[in-house]
């Protein structure tokens, strides 16, 4: 086995960024830590503890297959934070029979971490070292004890929001305008290592190296793709104007970002409910179609109500007393309702109090302009932030 160690001190090393930390303490503070413990993946760690970047390890894994019953682990790489230094160790399987000892030295290094970050380790790197400690009856209770953090996990389901082809590290390092030297991917280099276990050469050697390099040196980078979810999962925002086009067709919403959401990316994205995001940095505009319609407000306690035919409404049952029989029946859910014709916004909120729909079993809500126009400031922030996570 060989051991190999990185230090990049750079003075531009702070362009990674690395927006771990800020990502724990929005998404979970205050409550069980999100991320899960190997030993129970299906239990949340109780910890309640944030990490530190220097208590962070990014780790990534090099196999020759998906199966770890019949591929070889022939590198498994960490990097760490010190401080303002970036720190990578590789452990490389140069024999090819040296899989027992890459993962005793991971173990025995976890020991100084907390957390454990990695992209798809879930799926991949984190069962297979499970099931390869398995076949050698090896300890991993420094590595279990790890709360992880999969980014590729938790940003997945934002592919057609962030409007990329997939979730590929890689992918995602390109959209972040994250440069790597690397040109392999993971299945071409499978070749490349059989090869130099046969006939090692230094070229070879480097061309795998490289790889888990790079890959671990993006991952700070690309963490700062979860700050789109921080933004559409839990929006810190202020309302700056609220206006509508000249047609009066759509309202307008400027919005001032909180600082840990700034975007290192444009986002622009139309929601199925036609609403419009265009953000950048610590701003954002939401344009919101207004419809001009007449809509119902249905009342959910409809027993207590009686519906009108002629005037095609719902009264309380303590006004329909003075109605005369003949003209009032009993309401049911489909016609407890008072309708009303205006000019409407969509309203994220379905127990919003005065929530209009056309139909009692829609799920499309709606609430007059100005009713959001004349409402108080904190209660516009809470709608534009309710606004942003229809976008999820």
């Amino acid at each position: 086995m060989k051991t190999i160690d990185y230090r990049h001190t750079e003075n531009n090393i702070t362009v990674l960024n690395n927006y771990i930390d800020t990502y724990y303490k929005i998404m979970y503070e205050g409550s069980p830590l999100g991320g899960n413990t190997l030993s129970d993946s299906n239990t949340l760690s109780n910890t309640g503890n944030n990490p530190d970047t220097n208590h962070c390890l990014y780790f990534d894994i090099e196999t020759t297959g998906l199966s770890a019953r019949s591929s070889t682990l022939y590198l498994i790489g960490a990097l760490w934070f010190d401080d303002n230094t970036i720190n990578i160790r590789q452990w490389f399987n140069d024999d090819g029979y040296c899989e027992e000892a890459l993962i005793e030295a991971f173990n025995e290094f976890c020991s100084g971490f907390t957390h454990l970050v990695h992209f798809n380790g879930t799926t991949f790197d984190v069962p297979y070292i499970k099931e390869k400690a398995g076949k050698y009856s090896l300890p991993i209770d420094n590595i279990e004890k790890l709360i992880q953090l999969d980014i590729y996990k938790d940003i997945r389901s934002y592919k057609n929001i962030l409007g990329i082809e997939n979730v590929k590290q890689v992918t995602i390092e390109k959209y972040l305008g994250i440069n790597r030297q690397d040109t392999y991917n993971g299945g071409e280099l499978i070749n490349v290592y059989q090869r130099y276990v046969a006939r090692p050469d230094a070229e070879k050697e480097h061309l795998l190296l490289l790889h888990n390099h790079d890959d671990l040196m993006g991952m700070p980078g690309i963490s700062n793709i979860l700050r789109y979810k921080v933004l559409l999962e839990h929006p810190e925002i202020t309302i700056v104007s609220i206006s509508h086009d000249e047609n009066a067709s759509k309202l307008v919403l400027e919005l001032e970002l909180k600082e840990h959401l700034a975007l290192p990316k444009r986002l622009l994205y139309t929601n199925r409910k036609g609403v419009y995001i265009n953000a950048s940095d610590t701003s954002a505009t939401l344009i919101i179609p207004i419809i001009n319609a007449t809509f119902k407000h249905f009342f959910k306690d409809y027993k207590n109500y009686y519906y009108l035919p002629n005037e095609d409404m719902a009264i309380h049952k303590s006004v329909a007393a003075y109605v005369s029989p003949d003209n009032r029946q009993r309401a049911t859910k489909s016609n407890c309702y008072i309708t009303k014709s205006d000019s409407f916004i969509i309203c994220p909120d379905n127990d919003y109090h005065e929530c209009f729909k056309d139909t009692a079993n829609d799920k499309a809500c709606y609430r007059t302009m100005d009713s959001l126009l004349n409402d108080s400031a904190v209660n516009k922030n809470v709608y534009a932030t309710e606004l942003l996570k229809t976008f999820l």
